[in-house]
């Protein structure tokens, strides 16, 4: 196949016919029809620029937290960050960490490194790309916080992009349209034992709150302006009902957890119902912090 042919020359590695329910952390989803795995920024510029030249679909995608991939998988091409994992110390209390590096590998270099001002991140999933396109945030703080730069592929090449330049908002930044996420520096300060002792306490409070143990996409919802969603969830019976293997977590209401083979449309149905009787019975609209892309399974 000519595409696979053209991918190898870009020095990529690939999967084809893959199972999405292996990538996701929610553990559910159909094939998708080819994985890329650049292992470096260049190698993922080629071969970006090589799906733009070509008539495929195709996407690309972190470590697959904040995502649900429904039953019928994904047609074309998903570009995968997540060998791009290199975390570098720069000067002036700077780090620079490439797309596909984990949240909490970095806070553990930023942590050795002895420097401060990203403890708000512990517990949070993900890569470091998801976590600028989605603004990440937990204890307080939000990813827009440490931000200083944003390298992102835009129109064919590597353009670096200021914190002001990004409208970053709740759980949410308006990147350039087709802007790829390559790497980030982060603004920090000199610490000490202090920052290593608050993440120990927001990791503790996390394994006592959260489902941390079982298959989820993190929290299902973006908290509404006049409640958190678990709490709304839990005023409202949610915690325990069950569709299938999907339930919502009796410890955070706004977890949906795969408690055991769940589907796709399991946890699309437990959605669908929330949604409804939350806009029923409070007149509130639920609006969702997990992704839900693919096909649905004919």
């Amino acid at each position: 196949m000519k595409l696979l042919k053209d991918i190898e020359k870009t020095g990529c590695e690939y999967l084809v016919d893959f199972p999405m329910k292996r990538y996701t952390s929610m553990r559910v989803g159909g094939t998708a029809d080819t994985v890329v795995y650049p292992r470096a920024s260049t190698e993922l510029i080629k071969v970006l620029n090589l799906l733009r030249s070509l008539n495929v679909p195709w996407m690309v995608l972190g470590g697959g937290t904040n995502l649900v991939v429904r039953d019928g998988g994904i047609r074309g091409v998903v570009v995968s960050t997540k060998r791009m994992r290199r975390v570098e110390l720069l000067k002036g209390n700077r780090v620079y960490a490439e797309a596909g590096a984990v949240v909490g590998s970095v806070l553990n270099f930023i942590l050795r490194a002895e420097l401060a001002g990203f403890e708000f991140a512990a517990g949070i999933p993900g890569t470091v790309g998801g976590g600028i396109i989605m603004n990440a945030g937990a204890n307080g703080g939000e990813m827009k916080d440490v931000v200083e730069e944003v390298h992102v592929w835009l129109d064919g090449e590597e353009v670096c992009l200021s914190r002001d330049e990004i409208e970053f908002e709740y759980r949410r930044s308006r990147l350039p349209e087709r802007a790829i996420v390559i790497g980030v520096k982060i603004a920090l300060r000199p610490g000490g034992r202090e920052g290593k002792k608050l993440v120990r306490a927001y990791l503790s409070k996390r394994w006592r709150t959260q489902p941390v143990e079982v298959p989820s996409a993190g929290c299902m919802f973006k908290n509404p302006k006049e409640i958190p969603a678990g709490r709304l969830l839990d005023e409202l019976g949610f915690k325990g009902f069950q569709i299938g293997g999907a339930k919502f977590s009796e410890m955070h209401a706004n977890y949906i957890v795969n408690s055991g083979g769940a589907t796709a449309l399991d946890i699309i149905d437990l959605v669908d119902i929330a949604k409804r009787e939350v806009l029923l019975r409070r007149g509130m609209e639920l609006n969702m912090e997990v992704k839900i892309i693919g096909e649905e399974e004919k």
